[in-house]
């Protein structure tokens, strides 16, 4: 069985890992691609023989798909989803999901009516260094959860990830990885409060620094920073359980199990492990491996929104969950 592919959207994680990774599977092909950039559709499309498109009506119309990649920025969620599940297609939904819950919710609505399959790019949830410690915290009650994401600002001046009206700001495009590997270690959450300052990076219009504390229903306590004006990257979790305290990357693992010390290093490609549950579930309508659908990385996008919301205010503020 081959999978017919479309992609919406050719530039960012499309091109630098998507396209790399699908070209070493050889129960797939990438009929279609569509850019709003001309230039940037045929030159994807070159690279597969596939046709190109700057319209993704007429990507969905003009060829035999079966699966459609959307690989959007936030703000042009939305069409592309539902007409794709509209049409019967299988979607793989690069995250953030959209930049509001009614949006994301019409989606998920498209979704169940037409009953296709759809997972979201959360791969932090394929990565080996996740993996790990949930092996390693299973039977175990967690404490405490505390995950960071430090770095800088993407794009150039104009960019659309630069303005909290077109990305949703750090936390919802860029950090939602480290606080959805939160509630996928710590359960759901009941309510955040966040505070947040933009005093440092002159380029973004939202926060450049923040700071989240949740409670979760599972009686875990867990907490998030963010920063866009950090000189050096870091980008992790670290978790206090009953007999385990573990630093978490999505490649390494580091920490004390039951007095034991621990440190270890993996090479997984979680980009390639994630495309390769979704495609393998298509293929054989078997879903246990597909970790992040999209009814439950919706919850993701809700508690992002909802740390936006309590910066603003300077209140807690209950997720919009499902």
């Amino acid at each position: 069985m081959s999978v017919n592919i479309g992609f919406v959207g050719a530039g960012g994680i499309a091109s630098w890992q998507h396209f790399g990774n699908l070209e070493e599977m050889d129960d797939v092909s990438v009929v279609g691609i569509c850019d709003i950039d001309r230039e940037t559709a045929e030159e994807a499309a070159e690279r597969f023989d596939a046709a190109a498109f700057t319209e993704y009506e007429s990507l969905y119309a003009e060829t035999d798909l079966d699966v459609v990649f959307v690989c959007l920025p936030p703000f042009a969620h939305g069409g592309p989803e539902i007409a794709a599940a509209e049409a019967g297609y299988d979607l793989f939904v690069e995250k953030p999901l959209a930049l509001s819950m009614d949006t994301a919710r019409d989606i998920l609505a498209a979704v169940e009516d037409n009953d296709v399959l759809a997972q979201v790019g959360y791969n932090w949830r394929y990565s080996a260094g996740v993996d790990r410690a949930r092996e390693l915290l299973d039977g175990r009650s967690i404490g405490y959860i505390d995950g960071y994401w430090q770095g800088g600002v993407a794009g150039d001046d104009g960019h659309w990830w630069r303005s909290l009206e077109t990305s949703g700001g750090q936390t919802v495009e860029q950090a939602t990885h480290i606080f959805d590997t939160v509630r996928y270690l710590g359960g759901e959450v009941e309510e955040v409060a966040a505070a947040g300052a933009n005093r440092l990076e002159p380029r973004v219009d939202f926060a450049d620094v923040s700071s989240s504390t949740m409670t979760h229903d599972t009686g875990v306590v867990s907490h998030v920073s963010t920063s866009c004006a950090a000189e050096r990257g870091k980008v992790g979790l670290e978790v206090i359980a009953d007999g385990a305290t573990l630093a978490i990357t999505q490649g390494s693992l580091t920490g004390t199990v039951d007095g034991e010390e621990i440190d270890e290093e993996f090479d997984r490609d979680q980009y390639a492990t994630e495309v390769r549950a979704f495609l393998d579930a298509i293929e054989t309508g078997d879903t246990d491996d597909v970790r992040s659908p999209y009814d439950d990385a919706i919850d993701s996008l809700a508690l992002t929104l909802a740390v936006n919301e309590s910066i603003e205010t300077g209140e807690p503020v209950i997720p919009d969950s499902l």
